[in-house]
């Protein structure tokens, strides 16, 4: 048996016009998460760091022009204010409410990044909120079959790596969602650079 083990990333960003405002991005031809407001970047999945790196660059700047030509802009900040008003339109318009939260935290903290709103204390504000994703997967290069990997190891020894960018953030560390194809690390903020992820990913994984 040879052992194939590949990471994925996608990457979520605002859309912002001119005033600042957040956008819905499906409407006007982004590919969106299922929550409504963010730009979901996805990248192909590889065993190799390249593919993974230019297929994140290359979509990012791609919706970077696009954004542009409606004369708006694109922007990985990891927290964003909207008003009530525009999130219960999108709470109304993608029924976000009714999905499953299937995401677990090793360190049993409760709570999770699983709708990316927040109310925020004191205003009449919610905090929306952009991470990163880092897929994990292992498979048998002849039956395809997904093999387990130890994913409290990994988690962790991503949590010790990026402790600044998450704390800083304001991330809950420990976070990820099972897969079929293995999981996804779900603590990192959209602003964390791509390079440093990918290498420390890629390290972690083939090392655990």
């Amino acid at each position: 048996m040879v052992e194939i083990r590949e990471i994925g990333l996608e990457k979520e960003i605002f859309l912002l016009n001119k005033q600042g405002e957040i956008m819905e991005p499906s409407m006007y031809g982004f590919p969106s998460d299922e929550m409504g407001f963010l730009i979901e970047i996805r990248s192909l999945p590889s065993d190799r760091f390249y593919p993974v790196y230019m297929t994140i660059h290359q979509e990012e700047l791609q919706y970077k022009l696009r954004a542009d030509k409606f004369g708006m802009h694109t922007i990985p900040d990891t927290n964003m204010y909207a008003t009530p008003e525009f999130v219960e339109n999108i709470i109304a318009k993608y029924r976000i409410l009714e999905f499953t939260d299937f995401t677990k935290n090793i360190y049993g903290v409760k709570g999770s990044h699983h709708l990316g709103i927040f109310s925020e204390p004191g205003t009449d504000c919610s905090k929306l909120t952009a991470g990163i994703h880092v897929h994990f997967s292992s498979r048998d290069s002849e039956t395809g079959e997904v093999l387990q990997l130890p994913v409290e190891n990994i988690v962790r020894q991503m949590d010790e790596v990026f402790e600044q960018e998450i704390k800083e953030s304001g991330r809950l560390k420990g976070e990820w969602e099972p897969k079929k194809h293995g999981f996804e690390y779900r603590s990192l903020p959209c602003n964390a650079d791509i390079y440093k992820v990918l290498k420390e990913s890629f390290k972690i994984l083939r090392e655990v």
